[in-house]
C-alpha cells in the first residue's frame, strides 16, 4: 500500500466507499465536475423501512492496492462504481460501454453494484435530433439550473440527509461527509452550489425511496432505469447479457455477478438531469441491502467453514501453512469476528460492532495475531466515538475542495487560538467528554490507540495503516480538547519510516502542519509547513513546484510571527522585535527566492520591502548593503507597485511602505510666512462680542488634555506655496538618495513639487521641506507622504508612523489673496525689537531725532501678487502704556492712501509717515518760579520709541470672504533731549491788556543750540540756563470758562512759539509748553480784568510792576488814595451795589497772612466805601489814613465787591464770614477778617476784607500780583487790586 489517505477519520469506518469515474474521451472535465458536485452532496441516506442510516464517501481515484486492504478493514473496499460518460450515437456508445466494462473489471473483486450515466442521448437510448440538439445548445449557453420533478411518491417515513459536509480532496479523493473529523480542506471554486435546490433534491429523493421495500424492481418516477427487457432499448439488454456472462467468469463471491445486471442511465445533457440525485439514492440504497445480506450471511457462517481473511502482505506468509492447527482456526474465527464488526459499522450497528471487536480481541490475543488485534482496537475506538456522538451531526451542505489544489495543501486561513475553536468541519460542535453508555471514554480511547499503534509498528508493511491511525487518534483527541496527548500521536507520525513519493511527503508534512496548528502548536506547524515547502523543490525532485513551495511558505509565516499585513502585527514600530529575527530573515529570503523562480518580480520586490521594514535593525552592515543592491537591481528590471498583490491561492499581500527608510521623527505642517498668513479683517473681528471669563472650581466636564490636535489653527491660501517639514534619520550605512518625496492628500486638488534629497550616511535629524500649492479652496486632508527609495514607491500613512500621534491633518484653504512688499526710506534698525512674531514685521526703520524735531519717512507698497490690492488699512501697534504718546509721534494721511487704490499688479503705492520727536521738556526737579508742586512726572533724558506700523491689505475673492494679510514695519526712534524748562511763571506788564510769560530754559544736549522766540534769539551752550520773557495778550475770562488745566496749557501753547536750531547739525525743532502746569493764580493773570486801579501812597502812584517796599517811620501818617474805573462794556454793574474796602496785613514766617493788626496800626477814616447803586459812567474813589505804631513790613489789600442782582440792601439775610472784615446786618452775621462792613444779606468769605452789602460774598484767598474774579451762586463778584503795596516801618 503506497498511498496514504491523510484525511482519514474515525467515522470513515462507517462509510460506504463509492467511486465516481469519468469514462470515455468525449466528456468534458467541467461537465464531470458539475456532475461530481451534485452527487457528492449526497453523503447520508436513511434506509427505507428501517431506523438506520448509511454514510457515503466518494472518490475519483482509488488505487487497486488500496482496494486490496478491503478484507482487513471493510471501509477501505470500493463497494460501488458510478461511471460518467458522453456519447451521441451508437458507435460512441459502444466505445463508452467498453470503457465502462474495463473500470468494473478493475474493481470487480469488491463492487456490489455499478452505474453508467450517459449524457448526450435521449432517455430511451436513441440519438438526439438536430432540432433537439439546437435547443440543448441554447440551454447550455444559459446558466444551468438544478431542478427535480416534485411528483414523487411519499408513502412512508421521509428520509433525511444526516450530514452534508462533502468536503472532497482532489488528490486523495477523500470525502469527509459529515464524520467526526477535522476538515483540512476548503471549498472547490469550480463547484456550483444552490442550497435551495439541493435541499429540495434531498427531500424529493427521500420521498422517492419510501414507496418500495425492495431493490431494482419498480420504476420510482426518476430517470434512472434498472436493466430489464425493453422494446425501445434492445442494445442495452444485449450488452448487459454479454457483460453478465463475462463477469460471471471473473468475479469472486460477493461481486456484481450476483446482481441481475448493471444499469445504464441516459440524460440529454448535464443541465437536463433532474432525477440524478434520486437515482443515486436508489443506487446507494441497493448497496446497503447487498451489504446487509452479506452481514447476515457472515453472521450465520459456520466456524469450521470460515476462510482466513488476509492482509495483502500476509498472503505470501500463509502459503503452505497447516490449516488444521488450533491457532489457525482461532485466527479464522477472530478475523471473521473482526470483519463482522466492520460490516456492522457500515450497516449502522455500532453497538453490535463493538461486541464483535471485543470478541475478536479475546480470540486473537492468545494466538498473538498483533496486526488484526490492532485493527480490532481501532474498530473499538471508532465504534465508541460513533456511538457517543451519534445524532450530534448537523445537516449542512458545504462546498467541496477545488480539483486544482494539490493533495494536502489547504487554502491558508487565519488561525484562531485553540481555546476559541468551537466548531469543526465535520459539523460537530466542541463537546465535553461524554462517554457512551457502552463505549470507551477519552482516556480509554487513548490507551487503545496506543496499543493499536504499538502492534502496527511491529509490521513494516502496515506503516501506512499506522500513520492513518495516528491521524485518526489525533483528530479524536482534538475533539476532546486533549491537545498534548494529540501532539504525542503526531510525533509518532514523524518517526514512521515510510518510502513515499515527493507528493506524499508534501502531503505528510502539510497534514502535520495543519493538525499542529489546530492544537495550538503554531511554531511547529509553521516548521512542518516550511519543510513541506522545501520538499516541493528538493534537489531529488525532478519537477520542482515553485508555486506550491511559495504557497506553503506563505502559510508558514504566521507561526514565525511574520505578517504580510503589518496591521495584523503587534509590532507598532519598525525594528521592534517580535519573534526570532534570524529565522524570520531566513524564511523571507526563501520567499524572495521562490518568487524569483516563479518569475513574479513584483512579488519578490514586495517581500524584500517587508524584509527591509521588519528586519533592518538586526542585519549586519554587509547584509544591509547586499539587500539594498539586490533591491535596486530588481526595481531596475521591474518597478515595484503600491497596489496589493493577489496570489493564486487567494492571499492578498498588501503594500508595505518603507517607514524606516528614511525614519521620520516628526511631521509638521507649517503655516505660511507670518506676513503672508491670512487673517480676518480687523473690522470683522472687532464686531464680535468679548467673551466673559468665569472661573469655577467645579469640574463640569472632563477635559481632553491628551486629545491629538488634527485641525490646524491656521489657513493656507489658494495658489500660494505651502510647506510641510519632515525631520528624518538615515539608518543606512551609506548615503541614501530619495528619488522623490511628495504629500498624500485628499479633499482638494494640489500641485506638488517633488524633491530629491540626499541623506548622508547615518544622518540624524535631517530636515526635509515638502512644497505644495493648493489649487482650490476647501479643507485639505493630509494623510501622509509618498517616497521613492531604492526604486520602491512607498505610500506612508501617518496612522502607520509610530512617532506621529496624529493620523491626519486638516488645513483650511481660503481664496487667493494679493501679496505686497513693504519698504521704507529710513535705514534699517541694527537691533530690533521688543515686539514678537505676531506683528508680522518684514522690515525695520530707525531714526535719531532731537526733542521737538520733525521728520518724514516714505513708505512704499509694491504689489508682487497676481491680484490687485483693493483695501489698505494702516494702524500703529505699541504697548498699552504709551499708545497715546506713539500716536502723537507718528502721523500719516489715510485719504492719500485710499486715493491710490486699487493697486494693480506690479503697481506701487507711496505715502509719507511724519515722525514728531515728542518728548518731555521738564527736568526732574523742574518747578514754576513760585515753587508750586504741580508736576507729577518729568523727564530729564531722551527715550527710545518703538512701534509697529501695521499694513492690512486685501483684494479679490479673499476680500469677499473678509480675509486679509498683514505686513508691518518695525519703527525705532531715538529721541535725544534738547531744551528743557527749569521754571516758569506769569507776570503783568505795564499795559493792562498784556502779560509776560517767564521761562528758565536749559540746553541739555551735547551741541550748542540757538533758541528763537518773539523775534529774539539767544545761544545756549551745553548745560547753560537762561530766562526768556514772552509778552502775550490777555484774554477774556469767558474764553476759559469750563476748561481744565491741560486744556488751558494746550490753548496757551497756540500763543507761544519757541524754536531751536543746532548749527553744527543743521537741524531745527520746536519747544512745546503743553506739558507745563499752571496754577490758578497764574491762570488769573491771563484773564483781561474789567476793573482798572490807580493806587497812590502819600501821593506816589504804585504801579503793578512796582517791586520793593517804601520806608516810613513809626507814628507817621500815611495816606492811601484809591481810584477805580470800571469798563462797563465787559462788566455790566449798572444799578448794582458795590463795596470798596481796604485792609492792612502782615506776612508771617510760615507764609501765612495775619489780618489782626489793630494793636500795631491805627486807622483814621473808614476802610470801606459802600455804594448802593453804581452809575455806569461813574468811578470810585476812596482815601484813608494809617499810622503804624510798631516797626515791620506791612501790606495793603484792596478789594471791590459787586453784589449780585435781586438783593435788597436792607433785607434780612445770611451774613457770610469774610476774613479780615466786620459787617453789620439784620440777618445772619458773618465773619470777615480784616474788614468791618455792614450788610443785609449773604456775606461771602473773603480773606483780609471787611465787606458790607446784601447777597452772597465769594471766598477769595489774597494773592500777590494777581487779580481774582470770584462769583458766588448769587452772581456776586470780587475784584482785587493787583498792585503790590508794601511798606517798611522803621523806628
Amino acid at each position: 500500500m503506497e498511498t496514504v489517505d491523510y484525511l482519514q477519520t474515525v467515522e470513515d469506518h462507517q462509510t460506504f466507499l463509492v467511486l465516481i469515474r469519468p469514462t470515455g474521451k468525449l466528456l468534458a472535465w467541467k461537465h464531470f465536475s458539475r456532475c461530481w458536485d451534485r452527487i457528492a452532496q449526497l453523503n447520508c441516506v436513511m434506509i427505507p423501512g428501517q431506523k438506520r442510516e448509511m454514510w457515503l464517501r466518494y472518490k475519483r481515484n482509488y488505487s487497486k492496492e488500496s482496494n486490496e486492504w478491503g478484507d482487513f478493514q471493510a471501509h477501505r473496499k470500493a463497494l460501488g462504481l458510478i461511471s460518467v460518460g458522453k456519447c451521441s450515437n451508437d458507435v460512441e456508445f459502444q466505445e463508452l460501454f467498453e470503457s465502462y466494462k474495463l473500470e468494473k473489471e478493475k474493481y470487480s473483486d469488491s463492487l456490489y453494484n455499478s452505474r453508467l450515466i450517459v449524457f448526450g442521448m435521449n432517455t430511451d437510448g436513441t440519438e438526439i435530433s438536430h432540432e433537439q440538439q439546437r435547443e440543448l445548445n441554447e440551454e447550455e449557453s444559459s446558466p444551468p439550473t438544478f431542478k427535480i420533478d416534485p411528483d414523487e411518491p411519499s408513502d412512508s417515513t421521509i428520509s433525511s440527509v444526516c450530514d452534508s459536509d462533502a468536503s472532497v480532496n482532489s488528490t486523495s479523493d477523500k470525502s469527509q461527509n459529515g464524520h467526526i473529523n477535522i476538515d483540512d480542506t476548503s471549498g472547490d471554486p469550480l463547484r456550483r452550489t444552490n442550497d435551495q435546490n439541493v435541499s429540495k433534491n434531498n427531500e424529493n429523493a427521500s420521498k422517492s425511496l419510501t414507496g418500495s421495500n425492495k431493490v431494482a424492481t419498480e420504476k420510482t418516477g426518476s430517470q434512472i432505469t434498472f436493466l430489464r427487457p425493453s422494446p425501445k432499448n434492445d442494445k442495452v439488454e444485449k450488452l448487459a447479457k454479454t457483460e453478465k456472462e463475462s463477469l460471471s467468469r471473473n468475479s469472486s463471491s460477493g461481486s456484481i455477478r450476483d446482481l441481475p445486471g448493471s444499469e445504464v442511465v441516459f440524460y440529454t445533457s448535464i443541465d437536463n438531469c433532474e432525477g440524478l440525485e434520486e437515482g443515486v439514492k436508489e443506487f446507494v440504497t441497493s448497496l446497503f441491502f447487498v451489504l446487509e445480506g452479506k452481514r447476515l450471511d457472515r453472521s450465520f457462517e459456520r466456524a469450521d467453514k470460515s476462510v482466513l481473511l488476509l492482509a495483502p502482505f500476509e498472503k505470501k506468509d500463509f502459503v503452505g501453512v497447516d490449516t488444521d492447527t488450533k491457532s489457525y482456526k482461532k485466527k479464522c474465527q477472530g478475523r471473521l469476528k473482526k470483519h463482522l464488526g466492520d460490516l456492522c459499522l457500515l450497516a449502522g450497528l455500532s453497538g453490535e460492532a463493538m461486541l464483535h471487536y471485543s470478541t475478536a480481541v479475546d480470540i486473537l490475543k492468545p494466538v498473538n495475531d498483533w496486526l488484526w488485534m490492532a485493527a480490532c482496537y481501532e474498530g473499538i475506538c471508532a465504534s465508541s466515538v460513533i456511538s457517543a456522538y451519534k445524532g450530534t451531526q448537523t445537516t449542512s451542505i458545504r462546498r467541496n475542495q477545488s480539483f486544482s489544489v494539490k493533495r494536502g495543501v489547504t487554502v491558508p486561513e487565519k488561525q484562531k487560538p485553540v481555546s476559541t475553536l468551537h466548531s469543526y468541519s465535520n459539523g460537530l460542535q466542541e463537546l465535553p467528554d461524554l462517554p457512551s453508555k457502552s463505549g470507551l471514554n477519552a482516556d480509554d480511547i487513548v490507551e487503545k490507540y496506543k496499543d493499536a499503534l504499538m502492534y502496527y509498528s511491529k509490521f513494516k508493511s502496515a506503516a501506512v495503516i499506522e500513520m492513518e491511525a495516528s491521524f485518526k487518534a489525533c483528530r479524536i483527541l482534538i475533539l476532546h480538547r486533549k491537545y498534548l496527548q494529540a501532539s504525542d500521536f503526531l510525533q509518532n507520525v514523524v518517526y514512521i519510516n515510510l518510502q513515499l513519493t515527493d507528493e506524499d511527503r508534501i502531503n505528510r508534512y502539510s497534514t502535520l502542519s495543519t493538525l499542529y496548528a489546530k492544537i495550538g502548536f503554531r511554531r511547529k506547524a509553521s516548521f512542518f509547513k516550511r519543510v513541506a515547502a522545501m520538499q516541493c523543490v528538493a534537489p531529488q525532485n525532478p519537477k520542482p513546484n515553485w508555486t506550491l513551495c511559495h504557497q506553503l511558505l506563505v502559510q508558514a509565516l504566521e507561526g514565525y510571527r511574520i505578517h504580510l499585513d503589518q496591521k495584523d502585527s503587534q509590532v507598532k514600530s519598525p525594528g521592534q522585535m517580535n519573534g526570532w529575527p534570524v529565522v524570520q530573515m531566513r524564511v523571507l529570503h526563501e520567499l524572495i527566492y521562490s518568487a524569483r523562480r516563479m518569475g513574479n518580480m513584483p512579488l519578490a520586490i514586495r517581500y524584500m520591502t517587508i524584509l527591509l521594514y521588519t528586519q533592518l535593525e538586526y542585519m549586519t552592515i554587509q547584509e544591509k548593503r547586499d539587500l539594498v543592491t539586490n533591491l535596486v537591481n530588481f526595481t531596475g528590471q521591474n518597478e515595484g507597485t503600491t497596489q496589493p498583490l493577489a496570489l493564486d491561492s487567494g492571499v492578498i499581500i498588501p503594500h508595505v511602505p518603507l517607514l524606516n527608510i528614511p525614519f521620520v521623527k516628526s511631521f509638521k505642517v507649517m503655516p505660511l510666512t507670518s506676513h503672508l498668513e491670512p487673517r480676518k479683517l480687523q473690522s470683522v473681528t472687532d464686531t464680535s462680542s468679548d467673551s466673559v471669563f468665569i472661573f469655577t472650581p467645579l469640574n463640569l466636564g472632563a477635559t481632553r488634555n491628551d486629545a491629538v490636535q488634527t485641525d490646524m489653527d491656521f489657513q493656507w491660501v489658494e495658489g500660494d506655496m505651502s510647506e510641510v517639514q519632515l525631520l528624518v534619520d538615515n539608518i543606512m550605512p551609506d548615503e541614501l538618495t530619495i528619488s522623490q518625496i511628495t504629500l498624500i492628500c485628499e479633499g482638494i486638488e494640489i500641485e506638488s513639487f517633488p524633491l530629491s534629497p540626499k541623506l548622508p550616511a547615518e544622518a540624524s535629524s535631517y530636515l526635509i521641506k515638502i512644497i505644495v500649492r493648493p489649487l482650490s479652496t476647501g479643507t485639505l486632508k493630509i494623510l501622509g507622504y509618498s517616497t521613492k527609495v531604492l526604486g520602491v514607491r512607498s505610500n506612508c500613512k501617518l496612522r502607520d508612523c509610530p512617532t506621529i500621534p496624529q493620523t491626519y491633518f486638516n488645513v483650511k484653504v481660503i481664496p487667493a489673496l494679493p501679496e505686497i512688499s513693504l519698504t521704507s526710506s529710513l535705514p534699517k534698525s541694527a537691533s530690533f525689537l521688543s515686539f514678537g512674531e505676531e506683528f508680522n514685521i518684514v522690515t525695520s526703520a530707525a531714526a535719531v531725532l532731537y526733542n521737538g524735531q520733525s521728520s518724514e519717512c516714505i513708505v512704499t507698497l509694491q504689489n508682487n501678487g497676481k491680484l490687485p490690492v483693493e483695501l489698505v488699512n494702516i494702524s500703529l501697534e505699541s504697548s498699552r502704556d504709551n499708545k497715546e504718546f506713539v500716536n502723537e509721534v507718528f502721523k500719516w494721511n489715510q485719504s492719500n492712501i485710499e486715493s491710490q487704490l486699487p493697486l494693480q499688479i506690479s503697481g506701487v503705492l507711496c505715502f509719507n509717515l511724519v515722525i514728531n520727536a515728542v518728548g518731555e521738556y521738564l527736568l526732574k526737579n523742574a518747578e514754576n518760579i513760585k515753587s508750586y508742586d504741580l508736576l507729577k512726572s518729568t523727564a530729564t533724558e531722551g527715550k527710545v520709541v518703538e512701534a509697529v506700523l501695521k499694513v492690512e491689505y486685501s483684494g479679490g475673492a479673499g476680500l469677499q470672504e473678509s480675509y486679509c494679510r498683514c505686513s508691518s514695519i518695525g519703527l525705532c526712534i531715538d529721541i535725544l533731549p534738547s531744551i528743557v524748562f527749569h521754571k516758569w511763571d506769569v507776570t503783568l506788564s505795564e499795559s493792562q491788556d498784556h502779560c509776560y510769560l517767564l521761562f528758565d530754559i536749559q540746553n541739555i544736549s551735547d551741541e550748542e543750540i540757538q533758541v528763537k522766540y518773539s523775534k529774539q534769539c539767544i545761544t545756549l551752550k551745553n548745560e547753560q540756563i537762561k530766562r526768556i520773557f514772552i509778552e502775550i495778550e490777555r484774554c477774556e475770562p469767558t474764553m476759559f470758562k469750563g476748561k481744565t488745566s491741560e486744556e488751558f496749557s494746550q490753548f496757551l501753547s497756540n500763543f507761544v512759539d519757541i524754536s531751536w536750531f543746532i548749527p553744527s547739525m543743521n537741524i531745527n525743532g520746536r519747544v512745546g509748553i503743553e506739558s507745563l502746569k499752571w496754577s490758578q493764580e497764574q491762570q488769573q493773570l491771563f484773564y483781561l480784568s474789567p476793573v482798572s486801579w490807580v493806587v497812590k501812597l502819600d501821593g506816589q502812584v504804585i504801579s503793578p510792576l512796582h517791586i520793593g517796599s517804601l520806608e516810613y517811620r513809626t507814628g507817621k501818617l500815611i495816606r492811601i488814595d484809591v481810584d477805580v474805573s470800571v469798563n462797563t462794556e465787559s462788566l455790566d454793574i449798572d444799578g448794582r451795589e458795590v463795596v470798596l474796602t481796604m485792609c492792612c496785613c502782615q506776612d508771617s514766617e510760615n507764609d501765612s497772612i495775619i489780618y489782626n493788626t489793630e494793636k500795631y496800626v491805627s486807622v483814621i477814616g473808614s476802610q470801606s466805601l459802600f455804594i448802593p447803586k453804581f452809575s455806569s459812567d461813574g468811578n470810585l474813589s476812596h482815601s484813608c489814613l494809617y499810622m503804624f505804631l510798631c516797626s515791620g513790613f506791612y501790606k495793603f489789600e484792596i478789594l471791590m465787591i459787586v453784589k449780585g442782582q435781586g438783593h435788597d440792601l436792607q433785607s434780612e439775610g445770611n451774613i457770610t464770614k469774610v476774613k479780615g472784615h466786620d459787617l453789620e446786618s439784620k440777618g445772619h452775621i458773618s465773619e470777615v477778617k480784616g474788614h468791618d462792613l455792614e450788610s443785609k444779606g449773604h456775606i461771602t468769605k473773603v480773606k483780609g476784607h471787611d465787606l458790607q452789602g446784601e447777597g452772597h460774598i465769594a471766598k477769595v484767598k489774597g494773592q500777590n500780583q494777581s487779580e481774582i474774579i470770584c462769583q458766588t451762586s448769587c452772581e456776586d463778584s470780587t475784584y482785587k487790586c493787583s498792585s503790590v503795596i508794601e511798606v517798611n516801618i522803621i523806628d
